[in-house]
């Protein structure tokens, strides 16, 4: 992408392998997931914490039921336990107590059609004398397996005897049984009064409010372990970004904009986060609470299940179709921030050449432009997301109304009770719940795989390393450095910048390297610290090939002044001490005097403990050079690069600069991109370059006398007549 006027072109990011923009893979969701493996413990104990929720969240929804049974019907709690585990014991299903002199049949399976003697549907027991429903249920409940009982039975044709055998009870009836004597234990001893049902409704209530009260603190607790461990995670992946940045590779960067990098420093990592979150949160917690609360609908009345098959192949298909567009959309919108942040940074930057220009509306229109950019894609995102819950929510809404009249049938057939009916709405309706979270659940991590690719595209980088494991070390130059058929491309380059250099120096030696804008000085001595590697050839240090050599000990000896010079937020003493440990106060001083900076330091407030700013903009030009060269003096490398600056210097600084700069080059090997006269006049030799070539070598006056592009430079931009050089 490039920004030039008003007409703004946008390429598309071509981050992240090819397809990955397409449907929701799980493979995207494992690289997001691990992001945030380091922490693993720490996720595990929020999730744990976060099952503990699901299943108090789902017993408060169970709990609605015995309210229901306290409110609505005249059985209560203890009368439908018993009737439910005695029903289950002797396989009949009963009818909700109504009259404790008989107890109603609903279903039967312990017969076939063709017995005419058997119990049917509309037949009811009737307790012994002496006792009522609730206790022979009870009785009957609680039968040894394999036990009988004699009931007498009250059929269509009259009353006849019947022997019912108990089945082993199972799980769920042990834990109905047990969770009874619990709650009994509890609860008043006059449940079946008016007043007694009062108190019974309040004690109830009480325990679900301290069900729900505990599962909010562990949701809380999870939240906070999982917030933690991801807010982790991020600081982890930014300073390996921040590594991996630092250490990439100049010519890295003349292909990607600077801009993107930052963006994915800021908006991917935010994306990231926010998916992590949304993943650990609400993915994991809300599919965990629907199939919770879709096993308590089971216990309940399995056709529930219809619901499930209505809805969710259909829901499936909405999230495939809409998951294939937000990733792209996601992807551009991040490219558009780093867009964005160039185009700003730009304007500011330059604000002064902006206003002096009067070039406010043409900046204002190209930043328009770049706005407009992100606009479609927000947008497009936008309506993704505006569109995948409502039509999932109507889903819902649709297979639950279903499914409410089909269940409504029942309680008008006598075959459903009221309160079962109410608790069966209520399930539904929580279950459908975490199913609606979910679409928005899955927008937001499929947003944030666009900005995991991004990332991890980042990192897979090649960084700066040395060639070969076993790189040797090196110390101060001893011979000389050595150009040997040096050529070199930039990336989407049209012509090379560099065309076979070949070039020896000697140790101590000073060399002026001139040329117009775009000839390749810069490039040239940005070879050697390995700030670009050449595309053939070799640049050697004392004979060996600085691709043999240990990166970090070959910058070790070379001081670089780069033509813009570059100051540091922070202290006098820090910027230059830069690069060298902790700053030594005299050691400070000394460079700093010998650069000319100490005089301009010591008059501002602070001195050198000052805060220059952002970008030292505090500073005057040359009184940012000479802070660079401090730090170049307090190195102390035997290897000087100078890449003279030529604007915002004047007489004074210039001067000054130029001072400093012959008695520091003094025995050191120096290579000077010059632009000023004075500075090529205490050069020991001159290098002429055009188009990516050296075309002539040598000192001042023979190269005023032979060569023509010399000489026309010394008369337009050194902008001084020829002169000896200075002894």
């Amino acid at each position: 992408m490039f920004i030039t006027s008003a007409n703004t072109k946008f390429r598309d990011d071509k981050s992240g392998k090819p397809g990955a923009q397409g449907s929701f893979k799980w493979r995207q969701v494992r690289k997001l997931i691990a992001l945030a493996t380091p922490y693993r413990r720490m996720l595990l104990a929020g999730l744990l914490a976060t099952v503990v929720f699901a299943l108090l969240h789902t017993a408060s929804i169970a709990g609605v039921f015995p309210v229901l049974k306290t409110l609505l019907e005249e059985e209560g709690v203890e009368g439908w336990v018993n009737r439910t585990i005695a029903g289950e014991r002797v396989g009949i299903e009963f009818n909700p107590l109504s009259d404790e002199s008989r107890i109603e049949i609903r279903a039967t399976r312990l017969q076939s059609e063709e017995d005419t003697t058997a119990l049917r549907p509309g037949d009811a027991i009737l307790p012994p004398d002496g006792q009522t429903a609730v206790e022979l249920l009870h009785t009957m409940g609680a039968l040894e397996p394999g036990a009988t009982i004699t009931v007498t039975v009250e059929t269509r044709d009259g009353r006849i005897q019947r022997t019912l055998t108990a089945d082993t009870p199972d799980f769920s009836q042990r834990m109905m049984r047990s969770g009874l004597r619990a709650v009994l234990a509890v609860l008043p001893d006059d449940m079946d009064t008016q007043d007694g049902k009062l108190r019974t409704l309040v004690h109830i209530l009480i325990g679900l409010v301290l069900i729900v009260f505990i599962g909010n603190a562990f949701r809380y607790a999870g939240e906070i372990l999982i917030a933690t461990a991801i807010l982790r995670s991020m600081m982890d992946l930014r300073a390996k970004l921040y590594a991996q940045t630092l250490h990439l590779p100049l010519s890295f960067f003349a292909e990607q904009p600077t801009s993107d990098v930052v963006t994915r420093f800021v908006q991917d990592i935010q994306e990231v986060q926010r998916g992590l979150t949304t993943f650990f949160g609400k993915f994991l917690r809300e599919p965990l609470k629907a199939m919770l609360i879709l096993c308590l609908a089971f216990t309940l009345d399995w056709r529930i299940t219809l619901t499930m098959v209505v809805v969710a192949p259909i829901t499936v298909g909405v999230f495939w179709a809409v998951g294939r567009k937000v990733k792209k959309a996601a992807r551009r919108l991040l490219q558009g921030y780093g867009y964005m942040i160039d185009a700003l940074t730009t304007s500011l930057q330059n604000l002064r050449v902006v206003k002096a220009y009067t070039a406010e509306d043409q900046e204002h229109a190209r930043l328009r432009v770049v706005d407009r950019h992100m606009f479609k894609q927000q947008l497009k995102l936008a309506k993704l997301h505006a569109f995948v819950s409502p039509t999932v929510e109507t889903l819902a809404v649709v297979a639950g109304s279903i499914v409410t009249v089909w269940l409504a049938g029942r309680v008008l057939n006598h075959e459903l009770s009221l309160s079962k009916f109410v608790q069966l709405g209520v399930t539904l309706g929580m279950l459908f719940d975490p199913l609606r979270r979910l679409t928005d659940v899955y927008v937001r991590v499929k947003r944030s795989t666009a900005g995991v690719d991004r990332i991890l595209t980042l990192l897979a980088e090649p960084v700066e390393t040395d060639e070969q494991e076993t790189a040797n070390p090196v110390g101060p130059l001893e011979n000389g450095i050595e150009f040997v058929g040096v050529s070199f491309t930039y990336p989407g380059a049209e012509r090379p910048a560099l065309v076979d250099i070949n070039l020896s120096v000697a140790k101590g030696e000073t060399m002026a390297v001139v040329g117009p804008n775009g000839c390749g000085k810069t490039t040239l001595v940005s070879m050697l610290p390995r700030l670009l590697v050449p595309g053939s050839g070799e640049v050697r240090y004392d004979g060996a090939n600085l691709q043999d050599i240990q990166l970090r000990s070959l910058r070790k000896q070379i001081g670089v002044v780069t033509q813009e010079a570059v100051v540091f937020a922070g202290t006098p003493a820090m910027n230059i001490a830069y690069g060298n440990g902790d700053p030594v106060a005299d050691k400070v001083e000394d460079a700093a005097r010998r650069a000319y900076a100490d005089e301009f330091i010591r008059d501002i407030p602070g001195g050198y403990d000052a805060d220059l700013g952002e970008r030292g903009t505090t500073l005057s030009g040359g009184q940012r050079q000479r802070l660079a060269i401090a730090r170049a003096i307090y190195r102390n490398a035997p290897i000087l690069i100078f890449d003279e600056a030529t604007s915002q210097i004047d007489s004074e600084s210039e001067l000054k600069i130029q001072t400093a700069l012959q008695e520091f080059a003094k025995d050191r090997t120096t290579f000077i991109i010059a632009h000023r006269l004075s500075t090529i006049q205490f050069a020991n030799r001159i290098i002429v370059m055009e188009a990516g070539r050296i075309i002539d070598s040598g000192g001042h006056k023979e190269l005023f006398d032979r060569c023509d592009l010399y000489r026309t430079l010394c008369q337009t931009q050194f902008l001084a007549e020829p002169a000896e050089p200075t002894p």
